[in-house]
């Protein structure tokens, strides 16, 4: 109705008590048939169709379609704003927590391993591929390990000159903790990419490099953004690349 309001001085005195009164009152006016709205506004039909016509439009339906709609755009940005500043929220939150010589002891110890395995469950599956993609990319040997039944396997073999990357948002991924648990037993450095706060996984873990989320728990809807991990292995990344050309 915003866009419409430049039209109120074109209109006349009857017309702009309809508007007032439309705009005021959109909600019901959807919902209102053309002679209840002359009744509240003590105008006429004819007055109604002139303002809609005034409006651009061919009559009061067109009207209220346009109020459905513009409902339906605002409800849409509303949606919108609010992803927007919770992902925003995320991103600058996790550039608080991070802490620079964490992460500078960290690319020493990955670079120095002979073999840096990654593990990762459900949607952070998707943080531990991108990661282990970044690794090999910059001549980091990386093995990744997604499949649920090989997780145990493969933490089994692990020896003391290699290295587990864990990533779970929650940090209480039952299979991510055997797999810490067996590294913590090997003598084995282990690095966790989990939320912030206290969980199972950073007790166990030798090191912990810390995300923020809205939420953490993935048990039961496993959607939740983690955006904040690709900034946490976008800064491991970088980090290894600076040592490197040092």
């Amino acid at each position: 109705m915003e866009n419409l309001a430049k039209l109120f001085n074109k209109l006349t005195n009857s017309e702009q008590k309809v508007f007032t009164y439309v705009y005021a009152n959109q909600q019901k006016v959807m919902k209102m048939k053309i002679s209840d709205l002359a009744k509240e506004t003590f105008t006429s039909k004819t007055v109604i169709i002139n303002l809609a016509q005034k409006l651009g439009f061919e009559g009061f339906s067109d009207l209220k379609y346009y109020l459905k709609s513009s409902k339906g755009d605002e409800d849409d940005r509303k949606v919108l704003e609010d992803l927007q500043y919770n992902l925003k929220q995320n991103i600058e939150k996790t550039f608080v927590v991070i802490e620079a010589d964490l992460y500078k002891k960290i690319t020493k110890e990955i670079v120095a391993a002979k073999t840096v395995y990654v593990f990762a469950r459900g949607t952070s599956k998707a943080a531990g591929s991108y990661l282990n993609h970044l690794l090999l990319t910059i001549g980091v040997k990386c093995v990744f390990v997604d499949d649920y039944n090989l997780l145990t396997l493969v933490g089994k073999t692990l020896g003391p000159d290699e290295l587990v990357i864990m990533i779970s948002l929650s940090g209480n991924t039952q299979k991510i903790l055997e797999v810490a648990n067996i590294a913590k037993v090997k003598g084995v450095k282990s690095i966790a990419i989990t939320s912030f706060g206290n969980n199972e996984l950073s007790k166990i873990c030798d090191y912990t490099l810390h995300c923020v989320s809205n939420d953490t728990e993935t048990k039961h809807d496993d959607s939740i953004s983690r955006i904040g991990m690709f900034i946490v292995i976008e800064m491991i990344v970088n980090c290894i690349k600076e040592l490197n050309s040092k």
